[in-house]
């Protein structure tokens, strides 16, 4: 997909969301209280080097990517930024985060103490809460095994399975409501 075509769909993806914001905004009167509509980006990490294999750092295709990142979502009203503990996803995030004059917030990711296979539940309770309550929009960058589920804990309609050897999704989330949310996939 090309620059273009990419940041057209940004475009029209923020409007949904502020159509979507209107909308639910003109149902009942606001108050204090009220949900606020948020966008959430999220993307798994850029493609990373196979060393050291315990916290590899990106490949030049993937700080390219990174760096393409950074032009599509120039625009897109984002004010904070998570990352996991790894390296690869600190780098996927850095061109943007430099751009816009913010620093990355680093959310160590935990696994279930029950199942060191699955992800905490607080994890994710607290990821999605955090990315819910942010001021303006957000990025998300995470992993094959997070971003899905992190699109559930948001309360995403369409939860996606990222493949192992697939780094170009781009996922745009519209929270609307409590566990209530419209997902747009798009590639870089």
């Amino acid at each position: 997909m090309t620059f273009t075509r990419t940041c057209l769909r940004v475009a029209a993806l923020c409007c949904l969301a502020l159509l979507l914001s209107r909308e639910h905004g003109a149902a009942q009167p606001l108050s204090q209280s009220d949900f606020t509509v948020t966008t959430v980006y999220l993307v798994r990490h850029a493609e990373k080097a196979a060393a050291p294999a315990a916290d590899p750092p990106l490949l030049e295709a993937g700080s390219k990517r990174a760096e393409e990142l950074a032009r599509t979502l120039s625009k897109a009203n984002i004010k904070t930024i998570f990352t996991s503990q790894a390296l690869r996803t600190k780098l996927t995030a850095e061109p943007l985060a430099k751009q816009l004059g913010l620093t990355a917030k680093v959310v160590p990711v935990s696994m279930s103490k029950t199942n060191p296979r699955e992800l905490s539940p607080e994890y994710l309770k607290s990821m999605a809460e955090q990315a819910a309550s942010a001021p303006g929009n957000v990025l998300i960058v995470g992993h094959s095994n997070t971003v899905p589920e992190i699109i559930k804990a948001l309360g995403g309609d369409v939860v996606p399975t990222i493949d192992e050897t697939v780094f170009d999704d781009l996922f745009v989330v519209t929270v609307y409501a409590k566990g209530k949310a419209k997902v747009a996939h798009l590639k870089q």
